[in-house]
């Protein structure tokens, strides 16, 4: 593959989250809404899978830190969460066959996860108060959807895009 494509992906992708994130919090209803778009950690996932785990590390480690500094107050929360996220998904694939349906079962799955993940670390921190009923509802519900909207519509141009550079 050609060395260039995978981060140049990666960062696109980082930028559309960052777009994206203009988008919330949304209010409906007399309620807001917030959501998180995950592009750029789905595509790691998905780089862990189709690709090259070891690319998909290094790359976790890099956009982490990127999204630690552009995003978050504590560092290595992003960081930490992507490499350990990447590593864990290449495990579950080497049991799993790598089937369409149960791969974006286990992205949605993954998306979940780190929500809880960075939610709980800054809770622990004390920076933010955790109420899982409103977690849930306001939060975790409407960004599967919309992370599993844009997955279904990014996830095949990125898995040609795969298959078309490789070495």
């Amino acid at each position: 593959m050609r060395l260039y494509v995978i981060p140049l992906i990666g960062v696109l992708l980082f930028y559309l989250d960052s777009l994206l994130t203009r988008i919330s919090p949304i209010h409906l209803f007399n309620e807001t809404f917030v959501i998180v778009p995950r592009l750029t950690f789905l595509y790691l996932l998905i780089i862990a899978v189709y690709k090259n785990p070891k690319v998909a590390i290094i790359l976790a480690i890099v956009t982490g830190i990127f999204t630690d500094i552009y995003y978050g107050g504590v560092y290595g929360v992003y960081t930490f969460g992507y490499a350990l996220f990447v590593v864990m998904m290449d495990k579950l694939f080497k049991v799993f066959y790598r089937d369409i349906l149960m791969m974006v079962i286990l992205l949605i799955i993954s998306v979940v996860l780190i929500e809880i993940w960075v939610m709980a670390f800054y809770g622990i921190l004390g920076f933010i108060s955790i109420d899982f009923g409103n977690l849930i509802l306001f939060r975790l519900i409407p960004t599967i959807i919309f992370n599993l909207i844009c997955l279904v519509i990014i996830f095949p141009f990125v898995l040609k895009l795969l298959e078309r550079n490789t070495n």
